[in-house]
């Protein structure tokens, strides 16, 4: 069983490719060539086995798809099947006034409706609003809305608008709510496009802001226990050292050994805990750099070194990364990631058996594989795997927020992540990042 969280490269045109449910600002110039793209997208994604819905006015819809019928050799229009019309008239109510939440809500239970069919669909909408081009703050919601529908459901979608009739400065707005910028003949990233840019509702918001005071109370308790509890134990593990060395029974020292690690494991856990939550409440976390990823996987596996000793489980590495081996992200964020990964490979292995850490470069990418031989997940569990709250084990402590971190965080710098898992047998994660080299 699989489950792989990837950015899958798709035609967008039969000369443009581009990542599986990306938001794109076509602004065009000509005519001509805005129908040439429109066909090509519709003839990219039959390749793919990809419906379209076409948000558009009915004669440049009804030539779109004669020139589509010429270029697949078809003469009948039911074998286009795949390609659905919406009249733009009607969507974006060219003559009346646009309402802009009906607008996002139609097209949230369009999607929906594909998503249930585990139906793979692109769209297509020259977006008509002229009237509203003197009304940014409208116009900047309806599309950040949109690029938060599309996100969810990993979409992909081009939005167009007539450069004849755009202003420069709307068009540098509509950037902001873009990832991907294209005209008549070229696709480029938006430099202007940040993720997070996206104005949700005063119900949502609402929500949002008692999540992160929630988030903000936690942090708070986490730091008052944090304080209470690291006292005793720092205490604990002095004596547990000094003691070592007055006893002369081999089988008092282990067991000393054991009260040291057990020390340093509960010290570990109430480390994370508070980093997880900063990672949750705190802007500054999330700040990607240059970074050497080898004193980070060495400094993880040490410490995850006790976790594992433990709870009996062997720790086998095998690092092949030269010093120099650079990605783009945070040194915090990227401890996360691996000692999150790692510590769930411990937590649910059988006492005993050994957890594997893998780390290489390949095809301009570094990858860190975690194999265990623990319990293993089902696809039920698959699914849940990446959502926050949800555990796979009920019966294993934890917060159920640590892999949708990881989710978070590898999605944050570019990354990818793979897993394999098999119930009672194992389970096998594997991350991967591009490598990035000084300017």
């Amino acid at each position: 069983m699989n489950k792989t969280v990837t950015k899958k490269t798709i035609p967008l045109t039969k000369k443009l490719t581009i990542n599986e449910g990306a938001h794109v600002l076509y602004v065009y110039y000509s005519e001509e060539l805005y129908l040439e793209n429109l066909v090509s997208a519709i003839v990219a994604a039959k390749s793919v086995s990809q419906h379209v819905i076409i948000i558009e006015k009915e004669e440049i819809y009804q030539a779109a798809i004669e020139k589509t019928k010429a270029e697949l050799g078809v003469s009948n229009e039911d074998e286009l099947d795949f390609v659905h019309f919406i009249n733009s008239v009607d969507y974006y109510q060219t003559y009346n006034d646009f309402h802009f939440e009906r607008a996002i809500a139609y097209l949230t239970q369009l999607f929906t409706s594909y998503a249930e069919k585990n139906i793979s669909v692109r769209v297509w909408g020259n977006v008509f609003l002229e009237n509203y081009l003197d009304n940014m703050d409208k116009l900047h919601t309806y599309e950040c809305q949109c690029d938060q529908a599309i996100r969810n459901f990993q979409f992909l979608t081009i939005c167009s608008y007539n450069a004849k009739v755009i202003p420069s400065a709307v068009q540098l707005e509509m950037m902001k709510s873009h990832p991907y910028l294209m005209t008549d003949t070229e696709l480029v990233i938006s430099p202007l496009y940040k993720e997070g840019d996206v104005l949700p509702s005063l119900a949502s918001q609402k929500k949002i802001e008692s999540e992160l005071e929630l988030y903000r109370q936690k942090l708070d308790f986490i730091h008052v226990i944090a304080h209470e509890v690291r006292n005793p134990l720092t205490v604990i593990k002095s004596f547990a050292t000094i003691l070592k060395t007055e006893v002369n029974q081999e089988d008092s020292k282990v067991k000393l050994e054991l009260i040291e690690d057990y020390a340093k494991a509960i010290d570990h856990e109430i480390n994370h805990m508070i980093q997880t939550e900063q990672m949750l409440t705190v802007d500054s976390f999330w700040e990607a750099s240059q970074l050497e990823m080898l004193p980070i996987i060495n400094e993880v596996v040490e410490s995850m070194s006790v976790k594992a000793r433990t709870q009996n489980i062997k720790l086998d590495t095998n690092i092949n990364l030269p010093h120099t081996v650079q990605v783009r992200g945070n040194a915090m964020g990227m401890r996360l990631v691996i000692s999150n990964i790692l510590s769930n490979a411990i937590k649910y292995s059988y006492e005993g058996s050994s957890v594997t850490l893998t780390s290489f470069v390949q095809n301009e990418f570094l990858y860190i594989q975690v194999i265990d031989r623990g319990v293993g997940m089902n696809d039920e569990e698959l699914d849940k795997l990446f959502k926050k709250y949800q555990k796979v084990n009920q019966d294993v402590p934890g917060q159920g927020v640590g892999l949708f971190m990881v989710y978070k965080l590898v999605n944050y710098f570019n990354g990818e992540i793979h897993v394999e898992s098999e119930e009672r047998k194992g389970t096998k994660m594997e991350v991967s990042f591009p490598l990035s080299y000084m300017d």
